[in-house]
């Protein structure tokens, strides 16, 4: 009997080990970060949602979902101002998007055919159309000089489904206003 209670006290072990060593390994993507060292943030309890900026082939569904994704984040921390001059900071929130291409090669496949000679081999080449995505909130003064700025790669695009999306880019919102305000 003890021999099948250590075998499942090992198993449940290594099942553990195994989770624990997976998710150090997931990080979430980096955020980049630049603030004016010489900016007071302690002073920072209201704030202001200005219009929020987009580039690129960018769907006003998105940018409406953007915009309420920094609203609820901040909501959740910062108490909303009525107009900009009220606010002690004002907020702008920008997504960049980029069609790019990927080009590279695939060494596991190979096709014969080389030249005029016909024959010889080497590997063919994949294309890939993507979009890149960038989440950028700028923190302003309520005399829009510039406090601070986050950025991180969005993946909100990736889902089809609306309300993944929207949750996708809340949680990216939460992630760059956990960088805020410096430490």
């Amino acid at each position: 009997m003890s021999a099948i209670l250590r075998s499942t006290f090992l198993l449940r072990s290594g099942i553990l080990a195994l989770v624990v060593l997976l998710a150090s390994c997931a990080s979430a993507p980096p955020v980049a970060v630049d603030y004016d060292p010489q900016a007071d943030f302690s002073n920072l309890h209201s704030y202001y949602l200005l219009d929020p900026l987009a580039t690129g082939p960018v769907s006003p569904l998105e940018i409406k979902r953007m915009k309420r994704a920094a609203d609820d984040i901040l909501r959740q921390r910062y108490m909303a101002a009525d107009n900009a001059e009220s606010a002690d900071f004002l907020v702008r929130v920008q997504l960049h998007s980029v069609d790019k291409v990927a080009v590279y090669d695939d060494t596991l496949a190979f096709y014969g055919g080389y030249r005029y000679w016909g024959f010889g081999w080497r590997a063919p080449l994949h294309v890939r159309e993507y979009r890149e995505n960038t989440l950028v909130m700028d923190v302003l003064s309520p005399d829009n000089s510039p406090l601070w700025s986050g950025s991180l790669r969005s993946t909100a695009a990736r889902y089809d489904d609306p309300v993944q999306r929207q949750q996708q880019l809340r949680e990216e919102m939460a992630q760059l206003l956990g960088r805020f305000p410096p430490n």
